[in-house]
């Protein structure tokens, strides 16, 4: 079987290729529902792909705590798997932002600062779990708790309209 390692690489490495691909195609047309059938296709792959991604990386974390905190994991190797996550996650917000230097539509660029404050979300979640498993504090628990919610809030309000699910939070932190 594949690692977790391995396939959150293997998945990065396809959605950075992608970014770079759209990069190359300087006309990028509007995801407007009334022409998603004329929109680009690169930049819909890129879109479809980045949430594929940012649901695995949020998987992947929560992993990561669930094996934590059945002593499957050390603190070390938590914080091995977290900075590689959040490293890979920080090379994808690079490229988003380089593909907004593109003509973009204003909801395409919307869309796409969206994606980037939900991928700061789960950078805020990972690292919220690399400082809990070294402490192993109660408080810094809670941190950790809070901001997994508010990563699934930020989640949901991409990829569902503004429908937040029951289980999380209503904290809108950034």
């Amino acid at each position: 079987m594949f690692s977790a390692r391995f396939l959150r690489i293997g998945f990065s490495f396809v959605t950075c290729a992608l970014v770079l691909l759209a990069l190359s195609d300087r006309t990028v047309r509007s995801q407007d529902k009334s022409e998603i059938e004329d929109a680009n296709a690169t930049l819909q792959a890129v879109g479809g792909l980045g949430i594929g991604h940012i649901q695995s990386s949020l998987g992947l974390i929560g992993v990561t705590a669930d094996a934590f905190a059945k002593d499957v994991y050390t603190p070390k190797q938590v914080e091995d798997l977290m900075n590689g996550t959040i490293n890979g996650i920080e090379s994808v917000k690079k490229l988003l932002r380089r593909l907004q230097d593109n003509e973009l539509t204003d909801d395409d660029e919307e869309y796409i600062d969206r994606m980037i404050n939900v991928y700061n979300a789960l950078q805020r979640e990972a690292k919220a779990l690399v400082t809990f498993a070294k402490s192993k504090k109660p408080a810094d628990a809670e941190i950790f708790d809070t901001a997994r919610k508010a990563a699934v809030v930020k989640l949901a309000q991409l990829t569902e309209g503004d429908k937040i699910p029951a289980a999380a939070s209503t904290d809108k932190t950034e």
